[in-house]
């Protein structure tokens, strides 16, 4: 086997599997990454048995051949080259970059097929408009893998739009795209995975294709494939909580001073030893103030609002209400009924973006 590739595109590749590729004592042939050279193209795949990853290059092959290797150490050889173009070759038992050696993984057992077929066609999506979508949900989603039905990002292909929900059981997010689907399905994807394809397709270019083959979720575009096996346990139902509830008090924020005094309330709320990241909001006349205390400093921060309803007073994680506020441009819409129910934010004139907040226990 021997080829040449552009250093960059060698550097991306080979960092695009290291956030895939996992150490695996049992089969450590799966540890590694398969470099398949084909007349002109170079064929890079990998697998940790939950995710696939597959991306062809084109570039100037001089042999064919197939090799197996761990990509970690070399890629930061790599990144110390300053050459333009570099040249990788396989004799016995080595793989040579450059100048440097490396030892090949025995080409044997490692899983075949890794692409597979979509067998319905569910969307075709701007990776922006992907991109955003998992960035304004995931961040709510439980990190715990020990709570699989939530650590994971809900997906509902509709034919109008496709949405996509998150919960940590203590907030809840929901977006809704403008982008519809070519058939009606839901699944939840892993957390794991929206993050990762987050990392491939921030920059990219070209639409994705999205489809599904039995419980594998898979994607697809330009000279790319990603497949991710998905969550079949059972996500909570949220739409009732959605849709479902009425609220008695309505407050309107100017988006900026909003995030503003969020963010300097939450410098002393996260120091707090009795409540992290607590602080109290009191919702009175024309006027917000939230304070927050701890051993060490107080703070409080008062910004006008436009109110409808009572006057009252509640307390709320600061870091968990400022994480959705950074994620809006426009106004702020607050509603809540009193100190022990559900809260919802969203952004003004639009019902696309909607995040529930569970309050914390009021200390008078």
């Amino acid at each position: 086997m021997k080829f040449n590739i552009k250093r960059t595109e060698l550097i991306e590749v080979f960092s695009e599997f290291i956030s895939i590729l996992k150490d695996n004592s049992i089969k450590p042939v799966i540890s590694g990454l398969k470099i398949e050279v084909v007349e002109n193209q170079v064929i890079f795949s990998g697998t940790n048995l939950d995710m696939n990853y597959i991306k062809v290059i084109s570039c100037q092959t001089l042999e064919n051949g197939v090799v197996i290797f761990k990509p970690h150490l070399a890629l930061e050889y790599i990144k110390l080259l300053d050459d333009e173009l570099i040249t990788i070759s396989s004799d016995n038992e080595l793989l040579s970059i450059h100048l440097a050696e490396f030892s090949l993984l025995l080409n044997e057992n490692f899983p075949e097929n890794l692409k597979q077929s979509i067998v319905e066609k569910l969307a075709v999506i701007s990776p922006q408009e992907l991109y955003t979508a998992f960035e304004k949900t995931k961040f709510s989603a439980s990190l715990s893998a020990e709570n699989l039905a939530i650590n994971c990002i809900r997906i509902l292909f509709r034919e109008d739009y496709i949405s996509f929900v998150s919960t940590d059981s203590y907030r809840l997010t929901y977006l809704k795209t403008k982008n519809g689907a070519l058939k009606s399905y839901e699944c939840s994807i892993p957390f794991e995975a929206t993050t990762i394809l987050s990392k491939f397709i921030k920059d990219l270019k070209s639409e994705i294709t999205i489809g599904i083959n039995n419980d594998n979720l898979i994607f697809e575009w330009e000279n790319s494939y990603f497949l991710t096996k998905l969550t079949t346990l059972q996500f909570p139902n949220f739409e009732p909580i959605i849709f479902g509830n009425s609220f008695s008090k309505e407050m309107e924020f100017n988006i900026g001073e909003l995030k503003s005094a969020l963010k300097k309330v939450l410098t002393v709320a996260r120091t707090s030893s009795e409540a992290k990241n607590g602080a109290i909001l009191d919702f009175k006349g024309k006027n917000l103030l939230i304070s927050a205390t701890s051993g060490k400093a107080k703070i409080n921060q008062k910004i006008e609002m436009i109110k409808v309803g009572e006057d009252f007073r509640a307390s709320l994680n600061i870091k968990y209400l400022y994480e959705f506020i950074e994620k809006i441009d426009s106004n702020v819409i607050i509603k809540g009924n009193n100190s022990s129910s559900m809260f919802e934010i969203s952004e003004a004139n639009t019902r696309d973006y909607i995040y529930i907040l569970m309050p914390l226990a009021l200390r008078e």
